[in-house]
C-alpha cells in the first residue's frame, strides 16, 4: 500500500510530519512555508510547524487549488481526520492529489503538509475548523428526461441501441400471483438438487409474464437467456413461499397464505426477505465468469452481507425519479455503502484460467457492478421495486478487455450489461418502507368473462384476461375451448379439495363478470360449499379390535370409556383422537389392557 494511503493517525503535526517524512521530503516541503531551511530534521519539522499552526494557516490554505482544498476541507471533518479515497473519487469525480511528496526525486506539495498519510492531525484539523466551512453533501444527479437511444463505440463505428422502458410495479403484481397459480398447480420444474427452474420451466414461465421477460424470444436464444423467468422461482424459494418437493415447486404455508392475502404487502415482505437469504448468490448469474467455486477455500463473500449493502443504496434514491445506474454506483460510493464479493480475485477468469484471470483489476469494479446489475435487474425489478431502462447487452459496457476466448460468441460479459437506468417506483417505495402504503383496489374488477345460467363461463376479452385467470379457471372448471370453460360440481371439489374455497372461487367470478351472477350459478356455488365445509378432518384415531362382540359392548358401553371410544363394526372399537390417555386408564380400571398401544401413541 503507497505510504500515504496507510491507516495511521497522529495528534499532533509534529510527530506526524517526523514519522513520516525523511528530511529529503521535508526540505522542499519546508521551503514552501518558511524562510529560514534548518539543517537539522527535529529543527526542520519545529519550523514547519510554528508556520502552520500559526495565524499563517489560513494563508496556506488558501494558496491550495481546488481539488486539494476539497481534500484537506473532507479530512478535517471526518472522523478521526481520515481521507477516504474511494468516497473523494465518488463526490469529486478526481483523485486527491496528496502524497505526491514521496515521490523521487522529491518536490514539495503543499497539500502533503495538510494530509500526511491520509489523516489530517488533530492540532492541525482543530485550527483548520475554525475557518473553513462544513462539507456540502453529495447530490445524486438524476435524469430529467431518458435519451431515447443510446450511443455505443463498437468496432469503431457509432451504434445507436434503442432504450427500452419497463414500468414494473403492476406487472410485478400479476406475475406474482401468476406464479404462485403455477406452483399450486404443480407446473414449475426445478433441479432437485439446485432448486434453480429448468430451461422448460423458464420458457413456459416467460410465455405467462405480463410483458413476457426482459428480452424477445430470440435475443434470449441467442446467449442472453431469460431474466424474469428465472428469478421468479427462485425469489419464491429463497423468500419461503415455495420449496422444492423433488423436482416440482410446492407452495409452502406462507405461499399458500399468499394466494389470499394482500399482494403489495406479500412483496414487500418478500423483498424484506430476500436481502438475507441464503438460497442463491446472484453474483453465481454471471456465469461467464469461472472459477467462482474454487474447491480450494470459499473464492467469494457471502451474499447476504452485500445485499444490505444494496439495500441502503436504493435507500439513497428519490421514488419516482430516474437516474442512472453509473450515477447509483457513484452515489453508493460517495456515501460509503461498499461491499466486496471476491475473496481471491486471482481464482476468478473469464474462458481461459491463465490468459483470462481477473486479479489484476484490484478494485473490483467490473466485479461489483456486475453483482449490482444482476442484483437490480434479475431481481429488483422483477419484484417490480424499480423500474428499468436497457438496451440489448451486446457492447453495452466496456469496462473489460475484448477476450476472444470463452465468451461463446457473445460480446458482452453478462446478460445484465444492458441495464442503463433505474427509478424506484411507487411499490418500491413501499417495500423500502419510505411510504406507509401501496395504493391498491383490495379486489381488482376486470369485466373479461360472463357467466351463463347453464354454469358455462365465456371469455369476452381475451387480451384483458390475465396468464393468472386463465390458470384459476383451469383448476375451477372444464375447458370446453379457448374461450368457453364450465362449472360443474366435480370441478368445484377438485378445487375445494386443493385448498380453494368456494367463496374465493365466488368472488372471482364476480369480480371477472360483466353481469351478475345467474342464481343457476348461485345455487350451484351453494351446493359446492355444503359438501365441501359438510365434513370436516378430526384427526388420526386408533383401531382396536375385540375377540368377541359381547366384549366390544362391554367396553363401549362402560360410563368413562364411552365418552373417549365408539364401536366400529361388530367387533372394533375406534378411540377418539386425542383421548388414548383416557382411554388406557379407564381400561385398566375395566381390568382390561391393549398390548402395544402405549408405544402407538
Amino acid at each position: 500500500m503507497p505510504a500515504y494511503l496507510e491507516n495511521t493517525t497522529y495528534e499532533t503535526l509534529l510527530d506526524a510530519l517526523f514519522d513520516s517524512y525523511t528530511v529529503d521530503i521535508l526540505r522542499p516541503l519546508a521551503k514552501l512555508v518558511c524562510h529560514n531551511i534548518p539543517s537539522r530534521k527535529i529543527d526542520m519539522v519545529n519550523a514547519i510547524c510554528n508556520t502552520m499552526l500559526s495565524a499563517k494557516l489560513k494563508s496556506h490554505f488558501d494558496r491550495l487549488d481546488a481539488i486539494e482544498k476539497a481534500a484537506v476541507q473532507e479530512a478535517a471533518f471526518s472522523p478521526e481526520g481520515e481521507l477516504n479515497i474511494t468516497q473523494f473519487k465518488a463526490k469529486y469525480h478526481h483523485m486527491p492529489q496528496i502524497g505526491k511528496s514521496l515521490n523521487w526525486p522529491p518536490k514539495g506539495h503543499l497539500v502533503d503538509l495538510f494530509i500526511v498519510k491520509g489523516h489530517v492531525p488533530d492540532d492541525l484539523s482543530n485550527l483548520l475548523i475554525e475557518f473553513l466551512n462544513k462539507p456540502q453533501k453529495d447530490q445524486i444527479k438524476y435524469s430529467k428526461k431518458l435519451p431515447k437511444s443510446i450511443s455505443l463505440d463498437i468496432h469503431e463505428k457509432t451504434v445507436e441501441r434503442e432504450l427500452r422502458v419497463r414500468n414494473t410495479a403492476t406487472a410485478a403484481l400479476n406475475n406474482l400471483e401468476t406464479v404462485l397459480r403455477l406452483v399450486e398447480g404443480g407446473k414449475i420444474k426445478v433441479g432437485a438438487k439446485t432448486g434453480r427452474p429448468t430451461l422448460a420451466a423458464q420458457k413456459k414461465l416467460a410465455g405467462l409474464l405480463q410483458g413476457g421477460d426482459w428480452y424477445e424470444e430470440d435475443e434470449i436464444h441467442e446467449g442472453i437467456g431469460h431474466i424474469q423467468a428465472f428469478a421468479w422461482p427462485v425469489l419464491l424459494q429463497g423468500t419461503g413461499l415455495a420449496k422444492a418437493d423433488g423436482s416440482t415447486l410446492k407452495l409452502t404455508n406462507k405461499g399458500k397464505k399468499a394466494l389470499k392475502g394482500n399482494l403489495p404487502q406479500i412483496i414487500k415482505d418478500a423483498w424484506g426477505r430476500w436481502q438475507s437469504n441464503k438460497f442463491l448468490d446472484e453474483f453465481s448469474r454471471v456465469d461467464k465468469i469461472k472459477g467462482q467455486k474454487s474447491s480450494r477455500g470459499r473464492t467469494l463473500f457471502a451474499a447476504h452481507t452485500r445485499r444490505p449493502v444494496l439495500y441502503d443504496g436504493l435507500s439513497l434514491c428519490a421514488p419516482g425519479r430516474w437516474l442512472a445506474v453509473k450515477e447509483l454506483i457513484r452515489a453508493m460510493n460517495s456515501a460509503g455503502l461498499d461491499f466486496e464479493v471476491v475473496r481471491y480475485a486471482w481464482k476468478l477468469y473469464v474462458g481461459d484460467s491463465q490468459y483470462g484471470h481477473l486479479d489484476e483489476y484490484g478494485d473490483q469494479t467490473m466485479v461489483k457492478t456486475r453483482y449490482v446489475l444482476a442484483f437490480l435487474f434479475e431481481y429488483a425489478a422483477a419484484l417490480g421495486i424499480i423500474d428499468v431502462a436497457y438496451i440489448h447487452p451486446d457492447g453495452a459496457l466496456s469496462d473489460y478487455p475484448k477476450w476472444g476466448w470463452g465468451m461463446d460468441h457473445t460480446t458482452f460479459l453478462s446478460r445484465y450489461d444492458g441495464l442503463m437506468y433505474i427509478r424506484l417506483n411507487s411499490l418500491g417505495a413501499f417495500a423500502m418502507e419510505m411510504t406507509d402504503g401501496y395504493e391498491t383496489a383490495p379486489t381488482e374488477t376486470r369485466e373479461v368473462l360472463t357467466v351463463l345460467t347453464n354454469h358455462d363461463v365465456v371469455v369476452t376479452d381475451a387480451q384483458a384476461l390475465s396468464p393468472a385467470d386463465k390458470l384459476f379457471l383451469e383448476k375451477t372448471a372444464q375447458k370446453k375451448s379457448s374461450a368457453l370453460w364450465t362449472l360443474t360440481p366435480r370441478t368445484l371439489l377438485e378445487a375445494a379439495q386443493n385448498g380453494t374455497t368456494i367463496g374465493e372461487i365466488k368472488t372471482f367470478l364476480e369480480s371477472r363478470s360483466a353481469q351478475n351472477i345467474p342464481k343457476t350459478v348461485t345455487t350451484l356455488l351453494n351446493d359446492a360449499k355444503k359438501r365441501s365445509t359438510g365434513l370436516e378432518y378430526a384427526g388420526r384415531t386408533h383401531l382396536i379390535a375385540c375377540k368377541d362382540a359381547m366384549l366390544q359392548k362391554l367396553v363401549t358401553s362402560d360410563a368413562k370409556l364411552s365418552k373417549v371410544c365408539r364401536p366400529a363394526g361388530k367387533k372394533h372399537i375406534v378411540i377418539m383422537p386425542g383421548k388414548e390417555k383416557q382411554f388406557m386408564t379407564a381400561l385398566v380400571q375395566l381390568g382390561y389392557i391393549v398390548p402395544q398401544l402405549r408405544e402407538q401413541i
